[in-house]
């Protein structure tokens, strides 16, 4: 398959995917309603762990960043 079919093909995939997932949990919402609540919590609890990741790898690249930078600096004088 070409890739323009793939693509097309994986999307409607999912799209049909999507519309029976939530199909299936409006059926059932009286059932996944008591967990409603669990699951907003461990949601709030992933988005703060993935802010926080994400503080540390800009951290970490902005470190990475003057580090390069200075031995970029150091060989430039080296060659001077």
């Amino acid at each position: 398959m070409k890739n323009s079919k793939l693509t097309t093909t994986l999307w409607l995939g999912g799209l049909v995917s999507g519309i029976f997932a939530g199909y299936y949990l409006y059926q059932n919402r009286e059932k996944f309603g008591p967990q409603k609540e669990k699951l907003a919590k461990l949601l709030a609890d992933l988005q703060k762990s993935s802010e926080e990741i994400g503080r540390k790898i800009k951290a970490a690249g902005k470190e990475h960043l003057e580090a390069g930078k200075s031995i970029a600096n150091n060989v430039k004088e080296q060659v001077n």
